[in-house]
């Protein structure tokens, strides 16, 4: 049953690609027949019915941060909900258009395409993104707090290699200090990580230490394990906090992008409403 089930949910998720392309065949058949054939009248209201229901869209695609913070819950799958935010949201730009009748009205009006089409974009950013970030950065849980702690105190790495080198032989402290150590004490450079996969990592990793041990003492192999060891930790922590920070810059571009845009929205309503 399980596996009917999550067969289920994938298959929704693959046709959201179909649903975005029948919705916009849809949409903008409707606005090609009202132009055509129907009154002036009739024209303005199906107009406001795409700028309504373009609204009613964009506040669904706002309760995503929701799902994000009651992620403990199961209220449908992240990946389902980031589907149909993404294609939502382009569907949304089409029915903006279509309520402007491809015209954009004043300075204000250029502000919301211009919010609207930044959103979209970061958007887009966004979930090309998500395809390297582990899931569990995106829940901004407990997890990233540890991260950060870890990455604040860099010089553990290096104090725990000493303490390995310190109870090998004299002739492998000598090979620490010369070939090892300053492979701990550099601080490393997370812009570098987003390039890398973590195969990327891990082979570097194994071709330098392999190197090592080729041109070290044969003897206290033990100990240059226990350093590989604490270098793939270290590894880790830095891959993972070089995609955070990403996260964190693409949070704070994409969200209050996200609400600024609704308070136009909000501040479009009012003045229809108004005047």
């Amino acid at each position: 049953m399980k596996k009917i089930v999550e067969t289920g949910k994938g298959s929704l998720n693959a046709r959201w690609p179909l649903l975005f392309a029948l919705l916009l065949i849809l949409s903008f058949g409707i606005h090609a027949g009202m132009r055509l054939w129907a009154q002036e009248s009739t024209m303005e209201w199906t107009r406001l019915a795409f700028g309504v229901l373009a609204a009613i869209i964009m506040l669904f695609l706002a309760s995503f941060s929701l799902r994000k913070m009651v992620f403990t819950r199961k209220i449908g799958t992240m990946e389902g909900w980031r589907k149909a935010h993404l294609y939502l949201g382009l569907f949304c730009v089409a029915l903006v258009f279509l309520h402007t009748n491809f015209t954009v009205y004043g300075n204000f009006g250029i502000l919301m395409i211009l919010l609207l089409l930044f959103v979209i974009l970061s958007g887009l950013m966004g979930e090309l993104m998500f395809r390297t970030i582990p899931v569990w950065l995106s829940k901004q849980g407990a997890d990233a707090v540890e991260l950060d702690e870890k990455r604040r105190q860099p010089g553990e790495y290096l104090t725990m290699a000493d303490e390995i080198a310190e109870n090998a032989s004299e002739e492998f402290k000598n090979f620490y200090g010369m070939r090892i150590r300053r492979k701990y004490a550099k601080r490393a450079f997370p812009v570098k990580y987003m390039w890398l996969t973590e195969k990327d990592i891990i082979a570097r990793r194994k071709h330098i230490f392999n190197t090592l041990a080729s041109r070290g003492p044969s003897t206290d192999r033990l100990a240059l394990s226990h350093l590989e060891s604490l270098y793939a930790e270290r590894d880790k922590v830095e891959f993972k906090y070089a995609r955070l920070q990403v996260l964190r810059l693409w949070n704070n571009a994409h969200v209050p992008a996200t609400a600024a845009l609704l308070t136009a929205l909000l501040a479009h309503l009012w003045s229809i409403s108004y005047y």
